[in-house]
């Protein structure tokens, strides 16, 4: 457990009944008790520090843009049946310490035909942390992350794995095309819970293995031959106890 409370993300705090809960939490991303990465991606390139995107397939990419309105990474599946594009920041988080994942990500114009992860993963190198929804199977064995995966449904679901068993998915709503969502994942021991544009939507008791260290991670993927899909990440931050 954290010798810090972790977080709840920001949009909740409208539903929390304390003051003391609405005083700590927006606080929380500017005291120096707590380490934040957060980027917006502005200026003319990615961050250095981030490692290679993990892509596979004709076209697939993770492309940064100058001069995007508003900043964002583009995730490009390609044209491949299965092609895929993904992003990770670096294993540097765990459960044990305690988590908060947030994201703001656009869907692309058309979703059929079309996977996506969004959430923590124990790998930034994966063809994905989830191979099919509908099992669920798994690539990773440790992650927590909102997946679309129209080879199964055209809904969002929440999906973590511990120590390598997969926690049953939890369907949540049907996708939207063209929409930006705000997600967060929060994770305090093995325990996991899962939002959507503030409200809480998920959650897993024992979910997660807290000792296994986690990156944020977004991955899009086509699921058919000559179609590509575009997801953009407009906005990531992780907030953690620095002890």
């Amino acid at each position: 457990m954290p010798s810090l409370p972790v977080p709840f993300p920001t949009g909740e705090l409208i539903r929390q009944k304390t003051n003391i809960g609405y005083a700590r939490n927006l606080w929380i991303p500017n005291s120096f008790d707590y380490d934040v990465f957060e980027d917006k991606f502005w200026g003319d390139a990615l961050l250095s520090l981030y490692p290679s995107a993990k892509t596979n397939g004709t076209s697939a990419a993770v492309t940064f843009a100058e001069h995007n309105a508003n900043g964002y990474l583009s995730l490009v599946t390609g044209t491949d049946n299965d092609g895929y594009a993904g992003q990770g920041m670096g294993l540097q988080f765990t459960g044990d310490r305690g988590i908060l994942a947030e994201f703001v990500v656009t869907t692309p114009s058309v979703v059929t035909t079309f996977k996506m992860e969004v959430g923590l993963s124990d790998a930034d190198d994966d063809g994905g942390a989830i191979n099919v929804k509908a099992t669920p199977s798994f690539t990773a064995t440790d992650c927590a992350v909102f997946v679309v995966d129209t080879d199964d449904d055209a809904n969002i679901g929440f999906v973590s794995a511990m120590a390598g068993a997969g926690v049953a998915t939890q369907d949540i709503q049907a996708i939207a095309a063209s929409t930006t969502y705000r997600f967060a994942i929060r994770v305090e021991g093995d325990s996991v819970s899962a939002w959507i544009n503030g409200n809480q939507v998920a959650g897993h008791a024992a979910g997660i293995e807290g000792g296994s260290k986690l990156t944020p991670w977004v991955f899009a993927q086509s699921r058919l031959l000559s179609t590509s899909r575009s997801l953009l990440l407009n906005k990531w931050r992780v907030t953690q106890p620095s002890y």
